[in-house]
């Protein structure tokens, strides 16, 4: 058997319905404020949570080698002035490809998500979802590579 490293792997969700997001905020706000919610209510966020994880996306993401996850960044990256701006949406749409391992709704469903409904998904993202994404992205591409000390010291 050949040596090689053994990229990490991490689900990020998507929610792909954040309508229905804000409902099911607002209903818990409105549920939490009351002294005594009724059934009714709960049953309702219970049903809206539901209808939630079926339209949420779960994307398995696995860590590049070096040379591609680096011709990423530079390909994203300029320099204006003294400063380094990333495209980090740009980054998205590079990488997300590259990483997918599968793709799943929360609910269990497996989904082929590739070539335009994947370019579309990502180019509908809020920032905030991109934010989070390339969070993600990067600490796949840029893991802890060696174990710490204290991590030895805990076992004696």
């Amino acid at each position: 058997m050949p040596i090689a490293v053994k990229p990490i792997t991490k689900n990020v969700e998507i929610v792909t319905d954040l309508q229905l997001m804000s409902d099911i905020i607002d209903l818990s706000n409105r549920i939490n404020s009351q002294d005594k919610p009724s059934q009714k209510d709960k049953d309702q966020l219970a049903g809206m949570v539901k209808d939630l994880d079926k339209s949420t996306l779960v994307l398995t993401l696995r860590g590049l080698p070096s040379s591609p996850w680096n011709a990423i960044v530079i390909d994203h990256t300029q320099v204006k002035g003294d400063q380094a701006v990333k495209d980090l949406q740009g980054m998205v749409a590079d990488a997300v490809p590259r990483m997918l391992v599968k793709a799943r709704y929360k609910g269990g469903e497996d989904i082929d998500l590739g070539g335009e409904e994947l370019t579309g998904l990502i180019g509908s993202l809020t920032d905030t979802q991109v934010a989070d994404l390339i969070e993600t992205i990067q600490t796949l591409n840029t893991p802890i590579d060696a174990l710490p000390k204290a991590v030895r010291d805990l076992i004696g």
